[in-house]
């Protein structure tokens, strides 16, 4: 649907003062109805379509059928938007008239008002090529609207908007605290659902500029004094659309803006709507995955590999065929049979604290699953790798969601791994130790399948 009234306040922005409708009337055979002005009125005998002034009060389109019906007598027709006309009429005044256009069946009776000439020539219908004398924007307008006609599948804008799936339209901030845990909402109307500060934008309104009332409506903080800096950026974390589904049936694109840090003090002044939400938390990006619905958890986390990469992103959902993941696991043996293991720092909000695990991590940016592999691995234990397959069995209930399963067997084995910046230790461990260590109950699935393919007797490769 065509918001009228946003159309109208832009039109005072551009310095137009007075709003017109007008209207094109085709029959079937394609003829435009023409009406001549009264001889008595404003512009004698000057050959027009209908229309007039929108009237305090009214919609452009009632506008647009009063004037229809009260220049010709047409009334119930089913008009479509097709196109604006700026003119400055007589007493110097700009106007904006929203032409629209309707077809009526050939001989339709036509009764003229009392502004235009009732004799029997005061009417015509006529072929847009060819006219009676009437004003320049006008024959602009009908040559216009003539030329698009004549292209095959053409609908006026109003009629075509009807054919195209709309979507919703949301607005929201990524917030944090000082630990980088991340704030959500939990929705009153569904409790299953914990969300970002935001909500859809209406008419008249940005993305932006509704996830900032928004967020001060549902937490009771205006963030751009509690942030001035942060929000006078308007840093676009990411574009997120997503498709039509049985959940949601049309579409919905979101824009996800950075909120900034909040302090204890500015938590502790957080003020809920009881209508909206009835609970507000920060959590890691770990912790979430338990109190989200998996595709909200999903979101979660583009939105925050989005936020790590420092621009703007654009993101599907559901994610096109190969790029359906957020993190990697990568076992990377060697031809002595061993397992390259990590060991993980013992804090709360990360997965499997105080566990030895292969090296794992978050994707970065627009990374493939190989590309965030190699990084990982260079990064946690100073090791290259090249050689990198997919491991063919599924892992799905294994406790790794969102994840791409790799292996690469080292060729450098000379050279040991050296720690990076996370963890407590990385080392070589044979095969049938890793069991004995603190290892995450999905290393039972893929021990089997990593021997395997160390076996050269076995003539398997994984």
């Amino acid at each position: 649907m065509i918001d009228f009234e946003v159309l109208t306040e832009l039109a005072a922005g551009e310095g137009i003062e007075r709003i017109g409708v007008g209207i094109v009337v085709r029959d079937a055979s394609g003829r435009i109805l023409m009406i001549r002005r009264a001889p008595h009125d404003v512009l004698p005998t000057l050959w027009e379509y209908p229309g007039g002034y929108r009237e305090e009060g009214e919609t452009v389109p009632a506008g647009a059928a009063r004037a229809l019906a009260e220049g010709t007598g047409l009334t119930g027709l089913p008009l479509e938007y097709a196109r604006h006309l700026d003119f400055t009429d007589q007493h110097g005044r700009r106007v904006r008239q929203f032409v629209f256009t309707g077809v009526v069946p050939d001989g339709t009776p036509i009764t003229l008002s009392h502004d235009h000439d009732h004799d029997r020539d005061g009417h015509r219908w006529t072929a847009a090529d060819a006219l009676p004398p009437t004003s320049d924007g006008r024959r602009t307008v009908i040559e216009w609207l003539g030329r698009q006609l004549s292209i095959p599948g053409w609908r006026p804008v109003g009629a075509h908007l009807t054919t195209v799936a709309r979507p919703t339209t949301y607005g929201s901030l990524l917030i944090t605290d000082p630990r980088g845990r991340i704030l959500g909402l939990r929705s009153t109307v569904d409790p299953a659902a914990w969300n970002f500060p935001g909500g859809d934008v209406g008419s008249g309104r940005t993305p932006f500029a509704t996830a900032l009332t928004e967020a001060e409506k549902q937490t009771g903080l205006d963030l751009a004094a509690e942030n001035p800096e942060v929000i006078a950026r308007r840093r676009l974390v990411a574009v997120i659309h997503e498709q039509a589904g049985a959940r949601y049936p049309v579409p919905v694109c979101g824009y996800v803006f950075d909120g900034g840090v909040l302090a204890p003090d500015q938590q502790a002044r957080i003020r809920l709507d009881p209508a909206e939400h009835t609970e507000f938390r920060f959590e890691t990006a770990h912790d979430w995955r338990s109190l989200m619905e998996p595709d909200h958890y999903h979101r979660l986390r583009q939105v925050l590999r989005a936020h790590r990469s420092g621009v703007p992103l654009y993101l599907e959902r559901p994610a096109p065929e190969g790029d359906d993941f957020e993190g990697v696991l990568v076992f990377v043996t060697d031809s002595a049979g061993r397992l390259l293991m990590h060991l993980r720092e013992d804090r709360p909000g990360m997965p499997w604290p105080g566990y030895w695990t292969p090296i794992g991590g978050w994707r970065e940016g627009d990374e493939s699953a190989r590309e965030s592999a190699v990084r990982e691995v260079r990064e946690e234990a100073s090791i290259e790798i090249g050689d990198l397959r997919p491991l063919p069995d599924p892992h799905h209930g294994l406790g790794l969601p969102l994840t791409r399963v790799l292996h690469a067997v080292r060729t450098d084995s000379g050279t040991d791994p050296r720690l990076g910046d996370e963890g407590l230790a990385v080392r070589m461990v044979p095969l049938d130790e890793v069991p004995l260590l603190k290892v995450p109950p999905y290393l039972r699935h893929y021990l089997p399948l990593l021997a395997t393919a160390a076996d050269p007797t076995s003539g398997r490769t994984v």
